[in-house]
C-alpha cells in the first residue's frame, strides 16, 4: 500500500510538472479591445503582464487598443508608451492645427467671420463636403514619434510581433483586418470615428473606427497566431441608460456603443475556459476624457492584478523572459538618422516648393523630429491641406527624408459660411448671414480670389484678388471692391429719434507685406462712394448727402491672440487712415477734404482659470469733419454696453474696456466647448458729438455676462448698466 501511494504521488508530480511546463510553453495571443480614452486601462495590463514576465505571442487591437498594441508590438515598452501619453497635450492633439497664433493674418480674419468646421468644396462637379471634422493630424504625428518612426519608416510586417490591427470599410461596412504596411496610419486608421474624424485611405478603400465591426478582436487573433491561450481585454463603453440619451451627441453616441456592444458579445462567446478575459472598473471614465488615461491604467492594472493567480501559469522564468524581451524590445539607435536628401510627394495645386521652404529641416544635417512635426503642423495650419506626413527611408546609401502631402480632396475652391445675431431684448436686434466663395491657388504663388456675400441687417457684395509676389507671401498686391448698405440709428435724450441708410461703394488697391504670421502692413488708394439718406423718423435730423471720395489708405495690423473671442494670451493692434485728398458733394452742399484715422489695442493674459482682458480703442479726424456715413461710433455689447449699440455718433472718440473671465468649465478636448463667466468695465468719451449732444465727458458702463464657444461661434448672454443709459440685457450669437 505505501508503494502504491508512493508510485501515485510520483506520478502527479509528473503530470503536475508536465502541465506547468506546457503552460509555460503556451502560445499567447493578446486583444486590446477600442474605448477611446478608457484605452488608458490597456497600459496597466502590459504593466502587470511584464511584472508576472508573461510573454505574448501576437496582438490584436481596435481603435484605442490599436494604438497600445501597435506601439507595444513594435517594440515599445509600457513604461515609455505611458510616460509619452502622459506628457502629452490631449487638451490640443485633437485641434488639428499649431494654434491661431500659427497661422497668417489673413487666414485669422477670415475664421473670425466664417465656420471653417463648414468648409464646402466647389467644382465642375459640384458641392463637395468635408468626411470629418477633425483631419487627426497631430494624433497622426504623435503615432510617428510613438513608435519612433524618426528612424525608419515602420511596417508591420517588419514587428517582431505578429500584429492585426482592425479597421471598418466605410463603403461596404465590413471588417477590415490590417496586416502589412504602414503601422502608424493603420492605427489612425482604427481610430477615425465617423462624423468625428476623416477616413483613412488605404490602397484605395476608405477606411474608420474599427469598433463598429470588431471591438474585441478574438477570431483575428486566433486567426493570427494560432494562440493556445488567448487574453482579451474589454474596455468599451456600456449602454447609457435610457433617461441619459437626451442630445443629439448622446443619440449618437448610444448607436455607436449598441454596435459595439453586439460585436462584443459575439467576440466573448468564442472565448474558452482556458483563456483569460479582463474587464477594468472603469465607472465613470468616457470614451473622451483623454486626460484621465493614466486614472484608467491604474484601473488596468487593478483588475490585471486581480487575475495574478491565472496570469502566471505563464510566466516564464527570468533568464527566459528576458531572452524573449530582447527579441521584441526595439533598440533605437543613440543617434538620430542624418538627412541626405527631402522629398516632397505630389501635389495637385499646392507649390512644393512652398511646401520645402516651409520645414526647417537641412540636408546633410541629423533629423531633428521635434522641430519637423512643429513644422508639419505649422504648414499644415494654413488650410490647404488634409494631411502632412513624413518617413524616413534608406535607398543604397542614402537616407531621405520623405514629405506626403495630401491636398483637400474638396479643395482649391471653398464655400464658407457665417452667421450673426445680436438682441438686446427691446427694439435693438439684428442678424447677418453671410456666404463667401473662396478660390485659392489661381497661379504658383498662392493667389486668391474672394467673392463675398451678405444679407441681413447690414447687407453687402465684395471681391478682392489677393496675389503675392513671391512663394513666401512676403509682398503682395490686393485690388478690391465692395457695395454695402446698413442702417444707422440716430438717438437724442436716450431715445431712438431716426434711422438713416447709409450705402457705400468702392473700389481700391493695396500694395503691402505680411509681417510673418503675426501682422500685415499695407498702403493704397480708394475711390468712395457714400450716403447717407433718411429712412425713417419724423423729420429731417441732417440733410441727405451723397459724396464721392478719393484718397490714400494705410493699415497696420498685429493678432496674437491664441483665440479670436475668449483669448487667454496675446495682443491684437489694428492702426487705419483714409486720407480724403478729394471729396465732392453731389448734393452741391460743399463738404472739404478730411481725414479719418482710428487704432484699437488689445491684450489677454491668464492665471490658473482666470484670464484678464484690456481693449484700449480711440479715433480722430486730423483734418476737417467725418460725413455721418464716416462717425465713429460708442454703444453696443462690447463698446460701452449699458448703451444702444451705435448710440453716441461722433467726431472724436476714447475707449478703455477691462475684462475679468472665469473657464467655469472645460468639456472634452474633442468638442472644444469652453463655459465662461465674466464681469466688464468700461468707460468711453466722444468728442464732436454728432448725435447724443448732451453726452459729454466720460461715459462708465459695468456688465456681467455668462459666454460660450460652440459650433456656430462665440455666444453671450449678459446684462450691462450706465448712469446715462438704460440697463439692458443683450443676446449674441455667432460671429461679428
Amino acid at each position: 500500500m505505501t508503494n502504491m501511494l508512493r508510485l501515485l504521488t510520483a506520478v502527479l508530480v509528473v503530470i503536475a510538472a508536465s502541465a506547468a511546463h506546457a503552460q509555460q510553453g503556451a502560445r499567447i495571443g493578446l486583444v486590446l479591445g477600442g474605448g477611446g480614452a478608457r484605452g488608458g486601462a490597456h497600459l496597466g495590463v502590459l504593466e502587470v503582464l511584464e511584472e508576472l514576465r508573461v510573454p505574448i505571442d501576437c496582438v490584436t487591437g481596435t481603435s484605442m487598443g490599436a494604438l497600445v498594441g501597435g506601439a507595444y508590438a513594435a517594440g515599445v515598452s509600457p513604461k515609455d508608451i505611458e510616460a509619452l501619453i502622459g506628457e502629452a497635450d490631449w487638451i490640443r492633439m485633437f485641434d488639428d492645427t499649431a494654434g491661431r497664433q500659427s497661422v497668417n493674418l489673413r487666414r485669422k480674419e477670415l475664421e473670425d467671420r466664417y465656420y471653417s468646421g463648414l468648409e464646402l468644396g466647389v467644382s465642375k462637379d459640384g458641392i463637395h463636403f468635408r468626411e470629418g471634422a477633425l483631419a487627426g493630424e497631430k494624433l497622426k504625428l504623435f503615432f510617428n514619434r510613438l513608435v519612433r518612426s524618426e528612424y525608419g519608416e515602420r511596417t508591420i510586417e517588419q514587428l517582431q510581433l505578429p500584429l492585426a490591427i482592425i479597421a471598418t470599410d466605410i463603403g461596404s461596412g465590413t471588417r477590415v483586418a490590417i496586416r502589412s504596411g504602414n503601422l502608424t496610419s493603420a492605427m489612425r486608421a482604427s481610430m477615425s470615428v465617423p462624423g468625428l474624424m476623416a477616413p483613412v485611405v488605404r490602397e484605395g478603400v476608405k477606411l474608420v473606427d474599427g469598433g463598429l465591426t470588431d471591438n474585441l478582436p478574438v477570431e483575428e487573433v486566433k486567426k493570427l497566431c494560432n494562440p493556445d491561450v488567448v487574453i482579451a481585454v474589454n474596455v468599451g463603453s456600456p449602454l447609457l441608460n435610457p433617461e441619459e440619451v437626451t442630445s443629439a451627441v448622446s443619440v449618437l453616441g448610444q448607436v455607436v456603443n449598441v454596435l459595439t456592444e453586439q460585436n462584443v458579445s459575439r467576440s466573448k462567446a468564442q472565448l474558452t475556459a482556458r483563456d483569460i478575459y479582463i474587464e477594468p472598473d472603469l465607472a465613470n471614465i468616457t470614451s473622451t476624457e483623454f486626460t484621465r488615461q493614466l486614472e484608467a491604467a491604474a484601473r488596468g492594472r487593478v483588475a490585471a492584478f486581480a487575475l495574478s493567480a491565472e496570469l502566471r501559469r505563464f510566466s516564464l522564468s527570468a533568464r527566459d523572459y528576458a531572452a524573449w524581451q530582447r527579441n521584441v524590445r526595439l533598440a533605437a539607435p543613440k543617434e538620430p538618422p542624418v538627412i541626405d536628401r527631402v522629398e516632397i510627394g505630389q501635389t495637385r495645386f499646392v507649390n512644393p516648393e512652398t511646401l520645402r521652404r516651409s520645414i526647417r529641416q537641412e540636408e546633410g544635417k541629423p533629423l531633428d523630429a521635434a522641430q519637423l512635426s512643429r513644422d508639419l503642423v505649422m504648414e499644415y495650419s494654413q488650410g490647404d491641406l488634409l494631411s502632412l506626413d513624413y518617413s524616413v527611408m534608406r535607398e543604397r546609401d542614402k537616407t531621405v527624408l520623405r514629405l506626403t502631402p495630401v491636398e483637400k480632396p474638396w479643395g482649391p475652391n471653398y464655400l464658407l459660411f457665417g452667421l450673426g445675431l445680436t438682441s438686446d431684448f427691446r427694439a435693438d436686434s439684428s442678424y447677418n448671414l453671410r456666404a463667401l466663395y473662396r478660390s485659392t491657388w489661381i497661379n504658383s504663388l498662392g493667389g486668391e480670389w474672394l467673392f463675398g456675400t451678405q444679407i441681413g441687417s447690414e447687407q453687402n457684395v465684395s471681391t478682392e484678388l489677393y496675389q503675392p509676389f513671391d512663394r513666401r507671401q512676403y509682398t503682395f498686391v490686393r485690388p478690391h471692391a465692395v457695395a454695402g448698405l446698413r442702417k444707422m440709428p440716430i438717438f437724442e435724450g436716450g431715445e431712438r429719434v431716426a434711422i438713416y441708410r447709409i450705402q457705400e461703394n468702392n473700389g481700391g488697391i493695396d500694395f503691402g507685406t505680411n509681417l510673418g504670421v503675426y501682422g500685415q502692413a499695407s498702403v493704397g488708394w480708394i475711390e468712395r462712394s457714400m450716403g447717407a439718406v433718411l429712412d425713417t423718423g419724423p423729420g429731417q435730423i441732417f440733410p441727405n448727402r451723397s459724396l464721392h471720395a478719393g484718397g490714400w489708405t494705410g493699415r497696420l495690423a498685429i493678432d496674437t491672440y491664441d483665440q479670436p473671442y475668449f483669448p487667454t494670451r496675446g495682443v491684437r493692434f489694428t492702426a487705419t487712415h483714409f486720407e480724403a485728398m478729394r471729396v465732392d458733394d453731389r448734393n452741391d452742399l460743399g463738404f472739404p477734404p478730411y481725414s479719418r484715422s482710428e487704432a484699437r489695442f488689445g491684450a489677454a493674459w491668464q492665471h490658473n482659470r482666470f484670464a484678464y482682458l484690456l481693449q484700449l480703442d480711440g479715433g480722430t479726424s486730423f483734418k476737417g469733419s467725418v460725413p455721418l456715413s464716416d462717425a465713429f461710433s460708442l454703444g453696443g455689447p462690447g463698446h460701452l454696453s449699458g448703451f444702444a449699440k451705435d448710440q453716441i455718433l461722433g467726431g472724436e472718440y476714447a475707449f478703455g474696456r477691462l475684462e475679468a473671465q472665469y473657464r467655469l468649465d472645460f468639456a472634452s478636448p474633442l468638442y472644444g466647448l469652453t463655459l465662461i463667466a465674466g464681469l466688464s468695465a468700461e468707460a468711453g468719451k466722444m468728442n464732436k458729438l454728432i448725435t447724443e449732444t448732451s453726452l459729454t465727458g466720460w461715459q462708465r458702463s459695468f456688465g456681467a455676462y455668462l459666454a460660450a464657444s460652440t459650433f456656430l461661434g462665440p455666444v453671450y448672454l449678459g446684462v450691462a448698466d450706465a448712469k446715462n443709459g438704460k440697463a439692458r440685457f443683450y443676446l449674441s450669437i455667432g460671429t461679428p
